[in-house]
């Protein structure tokens, strides 16, 4: 199996004793190229975010789970509760490691609330060291949720918009 295949095993003959095999994931390898997690109560962020996950070939993971899943981009989504983003959110923006990282902001909301939640959520990453991806006059996607629903050419501008960050 060549080295650098997954599950490589490198041979090791120490001082001409015994030989042992290792296995190693060769580096770079083994991170995921996305990561998507979202905190919704009421269901039309996780919409957004499953629309999201769908194009970019991932699944939704759990935002409760720690450490934070090793991946190139980190798309982090929640819906706008109170002018601030949902209790799992808020803790793991409060708490996470986002040195060196970069991540994708995607924010529901039923009214211009969701805009301002994710430029506050982009300034406590970037504080953290964090890459917001996006353009920074607007560093994330925010949708209106209308009646009470996330539309169908809603999910597909959050495909686009995912696409387009990802370079896929």
């Amino acid at each position: 199996m060549p080295a650098d295949s997954p599950g490589a095993r490198l041979r090791l003959t120490l001082h001409g004793r015994k030989t042992r095999y290792i296995s190693f994931e060769p580096a770079g390898k083994s991170m995921a190229t996305v990561a998507v997690l979202v905190d919704s109560r009421g269901g039309h962020t996780r919409k957004v975010a499953e629309a999201i996950a769908d194009e970019l070939g991932v699944s939704v993971g759990d935002i409760k789970k720690r450490p934070l899943p090793d991946a190139e981009i980190l798309f982090l989504g929640s819906g706008t509760y109170g002018h601030q983003p949902g209790d799992e959110m808020r803790y793991l923006l409060r708490d996470g490691t986002f040195t060196g990282r970069k991540v994708a902001l995607f924010a529901t909301a039923g009214s211009r609330d969701g805009e301002k939640l994710v430029r506050d959520m982009a300034e406590m990453v970037t504080k953290k060291g964090a890459q917001v991806l996006g353009d920074p006059a607007a560093p994330g996607k925010a949708i209106m949720v209308r009646y009470r629903n996330v539309h169908k050419e809603d999910l597909e501008a959050a495909r686009t918009w995912a696409r387009n960050i990802a370079g896929k």
